[in-house]
């Protein structure tokens, strides 16, 4: 729309672009809610401050310098050839090519104060639905898929005018020269990955806001999950509690690596920005906190020793105070007391000094005491039988409802379950997501499962007892694949 033709008749056209865009923009921004997402702000200043400091160190390095200007050639290069495939065999969005939605275009620029409006292409995409926002030589691009783009000929229009404004929201936000400037940030694990994040949330909320639709949002977003003929016919609510209840480490591992969101948690997002529906929560339970922590602790120990693999001196000392100070390190738990510490580490001695100086009750901040620590590490069950015999409420919770029984249940000791069970343990409490200890066992799968099913079935376990999402453990167990336990389950 606006190709730079120095003609008087295009800077009157411009002028009033500017002017009128930014009196629209201004209007609405006043009215509106907060668009920007609440961590895009906070994440953007960590990363610059990481990569100021990076450059700093680079600036004083002959190498560093050469490896940013031929990353940087390299970078430029490609990006450069990919885009002239797009603009040499795309169609590009005119007045004469598709001017309905080269108009929609023009207006949610003049909405969002975008002054130059991007060369819009749309590329042949063998069934992939996707589209995204670009730049080069200071030239902004959006690329619609093929896929996408169709579905303007079977009544999606908003849909895809959702689509175009989430990416228009890229290039108003800036994020790809910010994202560009901000790389060298990455080297923090990631940090880079959930800014991404949190600018994908931001432009959700801006597209959403800009079209006026919170429910074409939500199904812009659920096209990209289920495909362009299913994507009405899915249970949105159903769709976010799939993920809710999801709770598998690789699952929670990937969202961390990932650059966008979970589509389940960008829908509830946006349609609770457009005040469709209540705030949604998805909670990390705490072990698959503490597997990743064990995993960023052996990624810095393998850079630390190759950094400084040619000394004998200094690899053994960090060794040793990593191995001292941080093996159950618990991804942010804070407040671990000296006995929980005796409890991990298995230290008979301290632990009977401890048990008559120390506070029993005191937690960390996940609300563990001491009983769930003993009903989570020592595969003895000596510390847990103690502590009961003291008088410890085996059916103390933490702050997600998580009891000892059900701490001992998905790790599959069966001594343990039994005693707390003997001491009054409730077999069938709820966390706060409304899982049993069977449904623990269920999703968990502990090998010696068809062994706690029976001593909690014994103690009057529920197996029909429903989570919030409103699965049993015998629907867990069915979805794992496994009969057998289904067929116990049911007897």
């Amino acid at each position: 729309m606006f190709e730079k033709t120095y003609t008087l008749e295009w800077k009157i056209q411009y002028t009033e672009h500017i002017s009128f865009g930014k009196e629209l923009c201004d209007s609405r921004m006043n009215h509106s809610k907060q668009l920007t997402s609440t961590s895009e702000t906070s994440l953007f200043i960590i990363l610059l401050v990481f990569s100021i400091l990076t450059y700093i160190f680079l600036f004083f390095s002959v190498i560093g310098i050469v490896i940013i200007a031929l990353l940087w050639l390299i970078s430029f290069f490609s990006h450069g050839l990919f885009l002239g495939q797009i603009r040499s065999n795309g169609v590009k969005i005119t007045d004469s090519q598709y001017p309905q939605i080269n108009q929609k275009v023009y207006d949610l620029c003049k909405e969002m104060n975008i002054f130059k409006t991007p060369s819009v292409y749309v590329v042949e995409s063998a069934g992939i639905l996707n589209a995204f926002a670009t730049r080069l030589l200071g030239r902004n691009f959006v690329v619609l898929y093929s896929d996408i783009f169709e579905l303007i000929e079977e009544g999606a229009e908003d849909e895809v005018t959702f689509i175009l404004a989430h990416e228009l929201a890229h290039i108003k936000r800036n994020h790809i020269l910010k994202q560009i400037l901000l790389l060298p940030g990455n080297v923090v694990p990631f940090l880079g990955s959930a800014y991404s994040r949190a600018c994908e949330y931001t432009c959700d909320r801006m597209g959403a806001y800009f079209i006026e639709n919170g429910e074409c949002a939500g199904n812009g977003l659920m096209i990209l999950a289920v495909g362009k003929r299913l994507y009405q016919s899915v249970n949105k609510d159903a769709y976010i509690m799939q993920l809710q209840s999801e709770r598998s480490f690789f699952v929670w591992l990937s969202e961390l690596l990932s650059t966008h969101p979970p589509l389940p948690k960008r829908i509830a997002a946006v349609e609770t920005f457009m005040n469709m529906r209540e705030e949604t929560h998805f909670p990390a339970p705490r072990k698959k906190i503490v597997i990743l922590s064990l995993i960023i602790f052996l990624f810095f120990v393998g850079g630390v020793g190759s950094a400084v693999v040619a000394s004998e001196v200094i690899i053994p000392s960090l060794s040793s105070v990593f191995e001292e100070e941080s093996v159950f390190d618990d991804g942010g738990v804070t407040g671990i007391t000296p006995l929980m510490e005796a409890i991990m580490s298995e230290d008979e001695a301290e632990f009977q000094s401890l048990i008559s100086t120390g506070n029993l009750e005191a937690t960390d901040s996940d609300g563990w005491n001491a009983l769930h620590y003993a009903a989570e590490y020592p595969e003895d069950e000596k510390m847990l039988e103690t502590l009961l015999d003291l008088g410890m409420n085996p059916d103390q919770n933490d702050h997600y409802g998580m009891t000892p029984l059900m701490v001992s249940s998905q790790n599959g000791f069966v001594s343990k379950v039994e005693l707390l069970l003997v001491a009054g343990a409730d077999p069938n409490l709820e966390d706060q997501e409304g899982w049993t200890p069977l449904i623990y066992i269920a999703y968990m799968e502990p090998t010696n499962r068809n062994d706690l099913y029976k001593v909690l079935l014994a103690a009057g376990g529920d197996p029909l007892k429903e989570d919030e999402a409103g699965y049993t453990a015998i629907d867990y167990a069915r979805d794992a694949g496994n009969e057998a336990d289904v067929k116990l389950l049911s007897q």
